[in-house]
Order: structure tokens, then sequence, then C-alpha cells
């Protein structure tokens, strides 16, 4: 569990900037009560999926909503997902996905885990391969181009 004052007040700005009650934002978000409560009171970062719902909402880079940039934010009109992504990323490095993960010091096959089943890895994980990619977060999870 990753706790962030910046997160904190990011979260906490642009939920008091939406002009809905909390039961509606959830709603719209597909947040859970817990994951928000978390994030607004305790600044706790929740799963990579919830934060990326969270910033889809706001239509704000992960970064920013992270605290960690005020960068401009322009959602990709043809977005993809972060399985495709880190696929073509692989083939454009012309690495393996056993040699990403020997790289970066996963598990055995943990990268093919991820594209298989689709799944988001946490966000300690996908800093990793933001910096081994050299790419920004939002371009790893498919939001930008």
């Amino acid at each position: 569990m990753s706790i962030s004052v910046e997160f904190q007040n990011q979260i906490n700005f642009l939920v008091n900037s939406a002009d809905l009650k909390r039961k509606d934002l959830l709603a719209k978000m597909q947040v859970d009560e817990r994951s928000l409560s978390n994030a607004l009171n305790y600044g706790i970062i929740p799963t990579s999926k919830i934060l990326i719902r969270i910033a889809d909402y706001f239509d704000v880079s992960v970064n920013n909503l992270l605290g960690k940039s005020d960068e401009e934010f322009k959602k990709s009109s043809t977005p993809s997902d972060f399985s495709s992504r880190l696929a073509f990323l692989c083939k454009k490095n012309k690495i393996s996905y056993h040699q990403l993960d020997n790289q970066c010091h996963f598990g055995k096959s943990y990268t093919s885990r991820w594209i298989r089943k689709k799944s988001i890895p946490s966000l300690y994980i996908l800093e990793i391969l933001t910096d081994h990619f050299n790419v920004s977060l939002d371009y790893l999870l498919g939001r930008i181009d």
C-alpha cells in the first residue's frame, strides 16, 4: 500500500471541484466507496485499475492525479490497453517477455501473464516499466499516443 500526500491533495481538489454528490461521483467513476475514502482521507493510492478510472473521469494524466506533474493531457482518440501497449513496446525494442522479466528483475513469466490475462500490474511495477522503456505512464497504459 502506497501513501502520498500529493495524491491526497490532488484527489481532494478534483473531487471538491466536481459538482456532484459523492454517491453520484462514485457511480460515474465506477469506483467503490472504500477506495475513494482511503484516497481522500489518507492518501492511499488505489490499484492501477481504479487509478485509471479516476484519471479517465477527471480527464487528467495519471501523473497529474498522483500530484507529480501539471502536464497537459490529451487522451488518445484511439486508446489502447496496457497489454497491447506492453506487447508493442517489447516488439519495438526486440525483446522477448522473458528478457523483459530478466532485465527488470521480475519473477518468471510475469510479463506473459499480464499480456495473456490482460491485467495491469501495481503502480510500482508500472513505474519500473516506464523507466525501462523510457515512456510516460499514460503512454504505457495506452491512454495517450
